[in-house]
């Protein structure tokens, strides 16, 4: 390493700046980086970060791509300030600081420790059990939302909610479409194990979420941001899934899947600021 760079300034983005730097690129297109604790981390963290923590990183630094840019943070600042200028040290071409760290960070986080779902699927799985998992799980989601729905009185409320339940139609239209190119011998959904549809985006199932919610306490702000909640923690375990991925296709198939949560939330966070704007009006 070299010493100087530890004294060398490196690019700070400010969490405006950072979700400007996330949205000009596509998952894959960028590396995420935090370098907390893992306790720190299993509270909340940013969606599809990788934990490397500071005083691991010199040993880890072979996991990061020197060739990508490397977005770095961690509580206030001042860890991910030393972890950049490490980096800068060994070559890497792009680093940014998050000034202010996840403290300052204003946009939705995931929550749950780093391994949390990366059992639903093996590391070495291939491309069609890929697809099959991503199925169940938009299933799995498009059924809280109904199953919810009639949970409900407030007809606007089941409205949204069978709405939003709709948008999962368009994810699993594409992973079926995909699968029946893959497997063009044997064309239609792919095959459900018995109780895997109970499995939701996050890696959690459909009765433990039920079991959380009060319907009676909802609103249309609520439902919001579960929805939003529900994409974030898609966002973190389809990111996770494509860095424990062994084939590239399937670490491409994730990389997708992340970019269409993010689509996704982006339009919940616009709906829901149209909903908020009108009723102050």
């Amino acid at each position: 390493m070299k010493w100087s760079a530890l004294f060398k300034p490196v690019g700070n983005l400010d969490p405006a700046g950072a979700k400007e730097f996330m949205a000009a690129r596509p998952a894959g297109g960028y590396q995420l980086l935090d370098v907390r604790q893992p306790g720190e981390y299993d509270q909340e963290h940013l969606a599809g970060a990788r934990l490397i923590p500071l005083k691991e990183l010199p040993g880890r630094v072979n996991e990061l791509d020197p060739d990508q840019p490397v977005l770095v943070y961690c509580a206030i600042g001042g860890r991910s300030r030393a972890a950049a200028q490490y980096l800068n040290g060994q070559g890497f071409n792009q680093v940014y600081n998050l000034s202010g760290g996840i403290k300052a960070w204003q946009g939705r986080k995931a929550a749950g420790p780093e391994l949390q779902g990366l059992d639903l699927i093996a590391p070495e799985t291939d491309y069609v059990n890929s697809l099959t998992m991503g199925y169940a799980l938009e299933e799995g989601l498009q059924q809280f939302y109904l199953q919810l729905a009639a949970r409900v009185a407030d007809l606007d409320q089941k409205t949204l909610l069978v709405r939003l339940a709709g948008f999962e139609d368009k994810h699993k239209a594409w992973l079926a479409g995909e699968y029946e190119v893959v497997r063009h011998d044997e064309a239609g959904l792919p095959p459900l194990e018995p109780g895997s549809s109970e499995l939701m985006e996050g890696g959690r199932t459909v009765s433990e979420y039920l079991a959380r919610v009060r319907p009676e306490l909802l609103d249309l702000e609520a439902i919001f941001d579960l929805a939003m909640m529900f994409e974030t923690q898609a966002m973190d375990l389809y990111g996770r899934l494509a860095q424990k991925a062994q084939r590239p296709e399937v670490q491409a198939l994730f990389l997708k899947l992340v970019d269409e949560e993010k689509l996704h939330l982006g339009y919940l966070e616009q709906e829901l600021e149209r909903m908020i704007a009108r009723d102050k009006a």
